[in-house]
Order: C-alpha cells, then sequence, then structure tokens
C-alpha cells in the first residue's frame, strides 16, 4: 500500500505503514483507550463494560467496513512503535479522514497535528482538492483541535451525531 510512504511527517520520529493482522491487538486496546474513558463514566462493572467495549469495537470495524470499503488503515509509529491508527479514504478528488485515534500517551504531544499537516500536504500534491471529516457532536476538543489546523464547519452537513468539517487543499 503506497500511502504510507506518500505521508511524510515533518517530525522524522513520525511515519505511518500499513494495518495487519499482527496490529489487530493494538487496534483494540486502542479503541478501548479511546472508548472506555468515556464509558466508564457511565459506572459500569468491569465485566459489563469490557463487554460492551468488545461489542462497540465490531460494530465499528463493521460500519467502517461498510461505509468506507476502500479506506486504508494506517499505524502512526513514534520511534518505531504503534501510539495511534489513521483510517483515510482516498479518492482523486477528496480525502477524507474517516478515523484518527492516538494513545493517552501520544495525545496532546504534537503528534495529531503532525500527522494531520502530513495528511493535508500528500492530498495537496496528490491533486486532492478537499480534505474532509467527521467529529462527534459533543467533541469540542477536537472540533477546536481542527478549526486551529484550518479546517471549517460544514453546518448544513451537521448530523445529530456528528459535524462534518472540511480542510480545502487547492493551491
Amino acid at each position: 500500500m503506497a500511502v504510507a510512504s506518500e505521508i511524510v511527517s515533518s517530525d522524522a520520529r513520525l511515519r505511518l505503514r500499513p494495518a495487519g493482522p499482527a496490529d489487530e491487538p493494538f487496534l483494540r486496546d486502542l479503541f478501548k483507550s479511546v472508548k472506555g474513558a468515556q464509558l466508564a463514566l457511565a459506572g459500569m462493572p468491569p465485566a459489563t463494560l469490557e463487554l460492551v467495549l468488545t461489542q462497540q469495537y465490531r460494530a465499528q470495524l463493521a460500519g467502517y467496513a461498510a461505509q468506507w470499503p476502500e479506506a486504508q488503515s494506517l499505524i502512526i509509529l513514534r520511534d518505531g512503535a504503534p501510539v495511534g491508527r489513521l483510517l483515510l479514504d482516498r479518492t482523486a478528488a477528496r480525502w477524507h479522514v474517516v478515523d484518527l485515534a492516538l494513545l493517552p500517551g501520544a495525545r496532546n504531544a504534537g503528534v495529531g497535528r503532525e500527522i494531520m499537516l502530513a495528511v493535508a500536504a500528500a492530498g495537496r500534491e496528490q491533486g486532492a482538492g478537499m480534505l474532509s471529516l467527521a467529529v462527534a457532536t459533543g467533541n469540542e476538543d477536537a472540533m477546536r483541535f481542527y478549526a486551529r489546523l484550518g479546517f471549517a464547519d460544514v453546518a448544513d452537513a451537521a448530523s445529530a451525531s456528528h459535524r462534518r468539517m472540511e480542510l480545502a487543499l487547492a493551491h
């Protein structure tokens, strides 16, 4: 999969590689690190929380596969160790970030910013005119993060659960 080598961060410690079957445990743990904190607030017993997280992980995989069958799953590496995942759907005209998730230790450390800047630069170089993504309506931190990167909220494309954001890539 060439996309991993096309997206190059200015931070030499960061790189992308295609996800493979051996990454399944990492991806499952990454999902749990993101969603587990949110669901833990519901006060579920640990066994119930684990069951719900497993079910939601499977549902997310199936949903992404159905909605974005051509999306490429990439592992984000920092100093050679996996710290996140980028799920990217690319067409000639538009690149869409289906999912960007980072382990807790990589959050608020510039990793997401560097990866998104590299994705935008690669999209521009490949001739895509737009980079888009969807953010959960309640995720104010993510909306502010993407706005700082230049993404605009597309209000008329919002749903009850998500806001669509876009970044024009044309020169």
